[in-house]
């Protein structure tokens, strides 16, 4: 959710697939330097916690996710989210004081900034 916060920010309306990677390199001059820097990791974190098994498995084999992830597995993607929150978090001070003065902002990302 806070990498689609990110494209909201920049102007562009996320789409409703999970993994804004691809969108994230194609859009990349909308974003400020400092930002533009992070895409390349970000991709890859969206399409590793986004691309892989859902919380409920793998429907189609049937697997269970304990089966399927370690806690190795959950320590790694909570250090991925953790990092590209914080991330979000400074382009949202940055950008989103924009969007605040002319009263549009992204209630979504309100949410999850205003918890940390």
């Amino acid at each position: 959710m806070a990498l689609k916060a990110s494209l909201r920010l920049v102007g562009i309306e996320p789409p409703k697939w999970h993994d804004v990677g691809p969108i994230l390199r194609r859009e990349i001059n909308r974003f400020p330097d400092w930002f533009k820097t992070e895409i390349p990791k970000l991709a890859r974190i969206s399409r590793k916690l986004m691309g892989g098994p859902s919380m409920y498995g793998n429907e189609e084999s049937g697997t269970p996710p304990e089966e399927l992830y370690t806690m190795e597995d959950a320590e790694e993607a909570l250090t991925w989210a953790e990092y590209t929150l914080k991330l979000v978090a400074k382009l949202y001070d940055e950008v989103g004081k924009t969007c605040r003065q002319e009263n549009t902002i992204y209630a979504e990302f309100e949410l999850i900034h205003m918890s940390n």
